[in-house]
């Protein structure tokens, strides 16, 4: 297939967005873009193994409006889509998603303003985590970026504070970057969708801004639908980068606040791949199942994240005695019951 991709102008922005498959809402993602009051901008469009009807609507678009770029990507190693998306695009600031999000309307201008108005190398829009039930509802968790501001180490430090828990830490699609800086991280962090990226661009960054009237929409982790054997690993990296950055920051006023952040992290993060573990079908036998229970349970960073919160672990749920005792047999049963009461709307804390 040949690539369409138009040289010449330098737009304010480029969003990069990555089509991998046939997701069914490729085509909501773009036009959600498209239909933007944004006309400084340069859409990216990375196709790779697209199935042939979603990447033909994409290059009927692509023919008719001129701020679309059509490549495909052939490397299957992971980020290939992004890095190729990158050095297509031209922008001075960069958003990158996937065919599964979208903006809500006016989103992008006011990013952009918000990046002019603060200076700022990092936006962070609202994010709206979304889920659909079987009746095609949504139910949505919003993440709220109204009231982030970055401008020193301070700041940064009580700031971060607030961002780790919030969730946004973990949110590097739909964010706005500035070029150098995505550059700068996507060489650090080639995986992207990870805290390391973030945790590389909020350490590089001079100022960061939250823009609380743009609303990106995103789907909600479905923990539970397939067994994952490499979530406690990505865990494991992602709480690495976290600490590093937390560490450089230790020295500040809000210090003891963001260690405490980052043992929070971690621990829900630890619950999320218990979780995956005991609660997805078709998962594994009960004996690997003990053994890398046993594994994430007596793992350093878990007995550090037990020792910092024993003595103020309220409303961490029913899983916080087990995993304290690194007890397995009683983590599993705890965790089937958590569900049971998360179903039927009882309390667990």
């Amino acid at each position: 297939m040949e690539n369409l991709v138009r040289r010449g102008s330098h737009p304010r922005l480029s969003v990069i967005l990555v089509v991998e498959g046939s997701p069914s809402y490729a085509m909501r993602a773009l036009e959600s873009v498209q239909n933007q009051d944004l006309y400084d901008l340069q859409i990216v469009v990375v196709c790779r193994d697209t199935a042939p009807g979603v990447r033909h609507s994409l290059e009927v678009a692509a023919g008719r409006d001129i701020h679309i770029d059509l490549i495909d990507v052939e490397d299957a190693a992971r980020g290939a889509c992004l890095r190729a998306g990158f050095a297509a695009s031209r922008g001075s600031q960069i958003i990158a998603m996937n065919a599964d999000e979208w903006f809500a309307p006016q989103s992008l201008s006011k990013m952009v303003d918000a990046a002019c108005d603060a200076a700022a190398d990092i936006v962070f829009p609202t994010v709206s985590l979304d889920r659909y039930d079987a009746h095609r509802e949504r139910h949505s968790r919003v993440l709220d970026a109204a009231p982030l501001a970055i401008e020193d180490l301070s700041s940064m430090a009580r700031e971060l504070a607030q961002l780790i828990p919030s969730g946004l830490i973990a949110q590097t699609s739909g964010v706005m970057y500035s070029r150098s800086l995505f550059d700068a991280c996507l060489s650090h962090d080639k995986a992207y969708r990870t805290v390391g990226f973030m945790a590389c661009a909020l350490s590089r960054a001079q100022r960061v801004s939250g823009c609380g009237d743009a609303c990106f929409h995103t789907v909600a982790p479905k923990l539970t639908d397939v067994f994952d054997p490499t979530m406690f690993a990505r865990l494991s990296d992602d709480v690495r980068a976290l600490d590093e950055l937390t560490g450089s920051l230790a020295e500040t006023g809000d210090g003891s606040q963001l260690m405490m952040a980052s043992q929070k992290f971690y621990f829900a993060g630890l619950v999320a791949c218990i979780e995956n573990l005991c609660l997805s079908p078709h998962g594994v036998s009960s004996i690997e199942r003990s053994a890398r229970m046993r594994d994430m349970l007596e793992a350093p960073r878990t007995r550090q994240m037990v020792a910092a919160l024993k003595d103020d672990h309220r409303g961490f749920g029913l899983l916080f005695g087990p995993i304290a005792s690194a007890r397995p047999t009683r983590c599993v049963m705890c965790t089937h019951l958590a569900a049971f009461l998360n179903r039927t709307g009882a309390k667990t804390a």
